[in-house]
Order: C-alpha cells, then structure tokens, then sequence
C-alpha cells in the first residue's frame, strides 16, 4: 500500500486559490475603472448627453414717456404643450387617463376633437399659443399630469397709433423692427436665460424635470423725451389738416430749441403697432426722418442768416425787386406779389424770390454753401431713430451756373422735416446747432441714468445775428407778414412759411405743392420751435394758409397745457379757433 501524498495536495489547493484571487482581483479592476471611467472622466460629456439646454424667454424692457406714461411693454402669458413621457407614466397609474385628459382640454379650450386626436400621440405638440387668463386658471385648477406651462412675452402698444413713428414695434420674437423699438433693441431686449431639461433613455425630453442654468436678464426700460400729451395735441390737429387739405401726407415735429430734446414727432398716414401686418410699408414709414423734399421759401433764413453774419447786408439795406419778374442767368425768376424795393427785412418778410437771390449774390456762391454746410445740410442731424437720410447738398464744384439763384430760395437742395426745425432752431437759441434726440434717460437699477446731447451742440451763428432774424421771423407772422394765421393774440412768434413746388418726373410741378411752417415763440418759459408740413394741399397750397394756421392750434394747445401766460395784454385771452376754407 502506497503511501499518501499530502504534500502535492496542499500545493494544488493553493495554485487553485490563487488562481480564483486573481480572477476576482481582475474583475474588480475592471469594475473599478469603469466606475471612475463613467463617474469621473466622462461626468461632463455624460451630463451633455442625458440634458438638452433650452432658452428661457425674458421680457423687453417698458418703454416710457418723459412723464412715466407707458409707450411699450411685454405681458406675460403662457403656451400649453403636452409632455407625452409624463402622460404615460399617468396612463399606468389610471389607465383611462389619456382619454379624462382629452375631454378636459376640449372642454376648457374650446378646441376641435380632431385637432387633440391628432397632437395627443406626439412627443411635445404645442397645443395652445398664448392661453387666456381664464384657460390657464382652468388648466393649473385642473392639475393634469403632462400639461407643461412654457412661458412668453407679447409686445403690447397701449396707445395704438399714438406715436407710432416714434415707438415702432417688435417681432413675434421680440426683436425690434422699427422706432427706438429697432434703435434701443440691445437695451430693451435683454438676455434670454436657460435651463436644462432631462432626457429620458430614448432621448425624449421630460420637461417636467428641468433646472436653471442661467437666470434670464431682462431688459432694460428706457425713458424717451417724448410728451405723451403734446404728441396727442399734434396727432389730432394733424388728423383735421389731413381731412381738411385732403393732403397726400401731413407731419409735424415739437422739438426743444435748447437741448434738441423732441417733444412729439407725428405722420399721416400712420400705423397700429399691435398689429403691423396690417398696414404697408409706406405707412409705416417714418416722413419726418425718411422723406426728401425741397424746402422752399423756409431755406431763406440759411441765405439772410449768412449774409448778416458776414457783414454782407443789413437789414435796413433796400433791395428792388424787379416787380416780381427778373431775367436772371437765361431764367425768369418770379415773385408771388411785383415788389419793387424792400429792405433786406422786408424781403424775408414778405418772402421775395428775387430779393432773396440778390441777397445770395451779393454773399457769393462759396460762402452760401459754406454756411449750407454749417447749418448740418447734407449729413444726417443723428437722431436716435432708424432710417434718416443725408439730404441732398451738392459740392460746389458741382454747381452750375443758375445754382446761386436756386439754392438761396431752397431749390436745388434736398432735406428731411428734421433738417428744416434744427435750422430754424438755430435762430431760436442764439446760434447753435443742437442734436435732436429721442431717448431721455435709461433705468440701470436702482436708478435712471440720464442721457444729456447738449454738450456736443456747435456754435455756428453769432447771438447778434440771431435776435436780428428772430426780428424779422416776427414781422413774417405778423398781419403784414406772409403768415398772419400763425399769430395768436398776446404772444410773440417768429416762423417763416414755405410753399416749394414738388418735382415730377423731373419738372416743377404746376399743381402739386408741399406747404410749410417753421415757428417758434418767442418767451423763454416755453422753448419750443415747432414745424408743420402738408404735402399736396387742395385746393390751396400756400404755407401761410395750409401749414401756419395748423402751426397756430399745436402752438396755442401746448401753451394750454403747459400753463404759459401771454406776455402781452390782450383784450380777450380766448382763443378763436380760426380755418381757412
């Protein structure tokens, strides 16, 4: 008998334990780095793939008036969708759930069966755009399982159609299109937040487990220069102006002669900003801004201006007029009324062509064009909304030889409304070139930070000069004047009118004509220049008798309401309301 072997067993034992070591030695490592793999190394790229990033809306900012009174703002509401994961999850818990789920929704939207039938078995469907106030009370009251509530904002215009041209308006995505709506869009827009939505295995968003990556910042809220009550006062003598003349377009502007500052700025035809879609681009249009024209008989305060500033003329030198009918470089130039002589204040008071020209003459063509360009002709004025055009004022070298008799009576020279008030804003404030502006101030929590333009304005004429013309714009709105219907009793206005003949197919026209007046009263509790301009009055045409007495009822409202007394006693401080047909 054989003897054991104990020793060979032992051995063997221990290889087979050390061989079982091994193998759950390896498989832990194996474990053990794929858990670091997955938790440590691949955390980042794992949490990209389980969530989906989603913009989350923000409200524009409120835009105001200088009084506080709103222009613009964003109201909340809220759009339903269906989160078919959550639906499922209800329909295991009560099995009729879909079905409770799809008479509730056409109960309380009030929506087509076929139209719920066919969204219901879809991943998220939008179901509703902007819930009623009493569908979403309804719905949260209902507490149905998948019904997700996503936030928007809508851009609403309280005002409708006051001050359209100005405000403009917001797309469905709230960006700004038009007015300081397109202008201010990086302050009022804001900055759309997000948040982070889980993905179920199949990759299906699962809205109702969501959480905030990056807080939405909204907008900022703007405060314009604009006084809601005077752009009232100019919208409504403009709706009369625009029945009355039976004009093609109306506009008119108020406007600080000091700090360039607009008061109201208004057109006719205008818009609805709550509802753009419905109306064309040319009445969307901005003609205050966009809108080229030759000023006319207005321009002859840039002539007379220059003339006294270099010591050319003075107001009491005589000029004869020809009696209305002058032979000039191969033209005839004529005068409404045969004037024969008049002093230089004469000439602009009644609104000669010929005096005028003379005056130019005697000036010369280089310092006429040197003083067109002083008075910002050619380049925009910088107003703070979209769309402003240079104008037209051509280089001297590019002058012909009839330019010196066209250009001092407004011919030959392209401007837009605004243009025309800063000039005559000029004369008003003693000589220097303001910047008009729109925006006021803007609200930078906790407070508003002004917005100031006056700094940059340029002195271009002297004081002298302008109290000189400030005198003669009187006598022009005087009864011996070419606007009698601008004066109101007890207070002292300057302005000049202009009547320019449009150009058709590249003619003067006989019988189209735009009327204007440029004004301002003279006191200086109400530093105001104001302007009006109808294109195409019928029958008459004359600035004197179309545009000042509409210049009158804008200028005697706003007194009105800003409790300006007159300077001088009159036997009846009621205003008579006077027409012209």
């Amino acid at each position: 008998m054989k003897p054991p072997k104990p020793e060979r067993n032992k051995n063997s034992f221990e290889v087979r334990m050390a061989g079982t070591r091994i193998i759950f030695t390896t498989l832990f490592l194996i474990v053990l780095c794929y858990l670091l793999k997955i938790q440590v190394f691949s955390h980042a790229g794992e949490t990209e793939r389980t969530y989906e990033k989603i913009k989350v809306p923000v409200p524009r900012g409120t835009v105001y008036d200088r009084n506080g009174v709103i222009l613009a703002m964003s109201v909340p509401f809220y759009s339903l969708y269906l989160d078919s994961w959550e639906i499922k999850h209800a329909e295991k818990r009560e099995p009729a759930y879909t079905e409770r789920l799809k008479k509730e929704l056409i109960s309380i939207l009030d929506v087509k069966p076929s139209e719920i039938e066919e969204k219901i078995n879809q991943k998220y469907p939008l179901i509703k755009k902007e819930l009623s106030l009493k569908e979403y009370t309804e719905l949260k009251s209902a507490n149905l399982p998948g019904t997700v509530f996503q936030p928007g904002y809508k851009r609403v215009y309280p005002n409708d159609t006051l001050a359209c041209h100005i405000i403009g308006f917001a797309d469905t995505d709230g960006y700004g299109l038009e007015g300081v709506e397109l202008y201010y869009n990086g302050l009022l827009q804001g900055k759309e937040g997000t948040s982070l939505v889980l993905k179920d295995g199949s990759g299906e968003l699962i809205h109702s487990i969501e959480k905030s990556l990056e807080p939405p910042e909204p907008g900022k809220d703007i405060y314009l220069t604009i006084d809601l009550g005077l752009q009232f006062i100019v919208e409504e003598e403009l709706k009369t102006a625009y029945s009355r003349y039976k004009a093609s377009s109306v506009s008119a502007i108020i406007m600080d002669y000091e700090t360039g500052e607009i008061l109201a700025l208004a057109n006719l035809p205008n818009y609805n900003p709550n509802f753009p879609e419905r109306f064309s681009a040319s009445e969307r249009r901005n003609r205050a801004i966009t809108d080229l024209f030759e000023p006319g008989s207005t321009f002859k305060i840039v002539t007379t201006a220059a003339a006294i500033e270099e010591n050319v003329l003075s107001p009491t030198d005589i000029i004869y007029c020809e009696r209305g009918k002058w032979l000039v470089r191969n033209h005839y130039l004529r005068d409404v009324h045969p004037y024969e002589k008049l002093t230089v204040s004469e000439v602009i008071e009644k609104s000669s062509n010929i005096g005028t020209v003379k005056i130019a003459m005697k000036l010369g063509e280089e310092k006429l064009h040197n003083y067109c360009v002083r008075f910002g002709f050619g380049t925009t004025t910088g107003i703070d909304l979209p769309g402003e055009i240079n104008g037209i004022l051509r280089d001297l070298n590019n002058w012909s030889d009839y330019s010196i008799t066209a250009v001092p009576i407004g011919q030959e020279v392209g401007i837009n409304a605004l243009q025309s008030i800063r000039a005559m804003a000029v004369i008003a404030n003693g000589g220097y070139l303001v910047n008009p502006h729109i925006l006021r101030s803007v609200q930078n929590e906790p407070e508003k930070i002004p917005i100031s333009r006056n700094n940059h304005r340029q002195k271009i004429l002297s004081k002298e000069t302008c109290e000189i013309l400030k005198s003669i714009l009187e006598k022009a709105a005087s009864p011996s004047g070419t606007a009698p219907l601008a004066s109101i009793p007890g207070y002292s206005i300057s302005g000049k009118t202009g009547t320019a003949q449009k150009i058709i197919d590249g003619r003067y026209s006989k019988s189209k004509y735009l009327a204007s007046f440029i004004g301002f009263i003279n006191n200086p509790e109400a530093k105001l220049v104001i302007l009006v301009m109808v294109d195409e009055p019928k029958p008459i045409y004359y600035g004197g008798l179309v545009a000042a007495p509409v210049f009158r009822n804008i200028l005697w409202h706003t007194l009105q309401c800003k409790n300006i007394p007159p300077s001088e006693k009159t036997v009846d401080h009621r205003m008579v309301m006077r027409t012209t047909e």
